[in-house]
């Protein structure tokens, strides 16, 4: 099992330096956008999303079983998906995107799912842009809400909601599609196209924090540090602990590890510890790779001591430079939104490991 495992975490090690150049110095990283706060606008999408668990090309793989035989409700089951994401309801009609990530049964009584997925867009004024979802889905309301929590590229910080209802469902093969907004039950994105990148032009804050009596005014830090993923030798700190084994229609589709990453002040594992990256990372695509990444960055040193920022969005290896949503934060974060930029610095062909630098931007009080 060890083997297999080490194999694995070889493998998305590779995959995150797909594209990379391994350089001496330190890489050039996309830099921030302009500093001036733009206004706030409200964009509706409404598309079609294709829940296949049929034939030989499913769009969803079962990871994890139900640890509970007797669950009616299939509570700890854990689904991966891959799932198109359409104009029309047939799924024969314009591709415009996939949903990727996972679905798992959380509810003992009645048929509730925690999603975590991303929205990839690859058509059309949002080709190459990300909506990134968290929330629970209830099967026995005829329309749902979940919250759109993140994104990237047009929607980078974008807040909102979404609202589904079940289009049509194969009782026999549990095959599922669901328009994602209608006209009564738009998607409701809030958004940034650019923001404040700087106290100056932050805008004031209306409303009190706990604990304080003043307004505050947003603000901008720029956070870079040193990410290390260890799959070998005795200490690793990234372990596979799912590896799906019926599921072949794509290599790795459904492996995940989980992480307890070092965050350091310089490229090398011996320079100065500042935190640690916990979570997982799962490969969660079928027509290329892709990684959901659900982490959180907890800060153990200097003024940020204590304080935290959660991550959750696709990781494109074959990219140079990787974008994820920051989604929120605790501390001195509290209440953050933001993106985090990504690059392999270095990558050990012999042992899998990978050290990949971080520019991170975040707006909070």
């Amino acid at each position: 099992m060890a083997g297999s495992n080490h194999f694995f975490l070889c493998f998305l090690a590779i995959l995150l330096t797909v594209g990379c150049e391994a350089k001496t110095g330190n890489p050039r990283i996309i830099p921030s956008p302009a500093s001036r706060l733009q206004k706030q606008r409200t964009t509706h999408i409404h598309f079609f999303f294709h829940d296949i668990v049929t034939g030989r090309n499913p769009t969803v793989a079962t990871i994890v079983q139900s640890p509970l035989n007797n669950s009616a409700t299939g509570f700890g089951e854990v689904n991966m998906i891959d799932d198109p994401l359409t104009e029309g309801p047939e799924l024969t009609s314009k591709l415009i995107g996939r949903a990727q990530g996972f679905y798992s049964s959380a509810a003992l009584q009645n048929v509730g799912l925690l999603m975590v997925q991303t929205y990839v867009f690859l058509e059309g004024a949002y080709n190459g842009s990300t909506l990134s979802v968290l929330g629970r889905n209830s099967a026995s309301v005829p329309i749902r809400e979940l919250a759109v929590v993140g994104g990237t590229g047009y929607f980078r910080m974008a807040q909102g909601y979404t609202q589904a209802r079940i289009h049509r469902l194969n009782a026999t093969t549990d095959k599922m599609a669901a328009p994602f907004s209608k006209s009564a039950t738009p998607i409701i994105v809030f958004c940034f196209f650019s923001l404040a990148f700087s106290t100056a032009s932050a805008r004031p804050v209306q409303r009190e924090l706990a604990g304080r009596r003043r307004p505050l005014r947003e603000k901008m830090s720029h956070l870079h540090f040193y990410f290390h993923d260890i799959v070998s030798g005795r200490n690793p700190t990234a372990v596979n602990i799912v590896r799906p084994g019926n599921y072949s229609s794509a290599p790795g589709f459904g492996n995940v590890a989980m992480i307890d990453d070092p965050l350091t002040e310089g490229p090398q594992l011996s320079s100065k510890l500042i935190g640690r990256a916990q979570g997982f990372y799962a490969l969660d695509g079928q027509q290329e790779t892709t990684l959901l990444m659900a982490c959180t960055y907890v800060f153990l040193e200097g003024k940020y001591n204590g304080s935290t920022l959660s991550i959750l969005g696709r990781n494109v290896p074959m990219q140079a430079v990787r974008e994820m949503p920051v989604v929120g934060g605790s501390g001195l974060f509290r209440l953050a939104r933001g993106y985090a930029l990504a690059r392999t610095y270095q990558y050990d062909t012999n042992t899998g490991d990978a050290d990949v630098e971080y520019n991170v931007y975040v707006i909070h009080y």
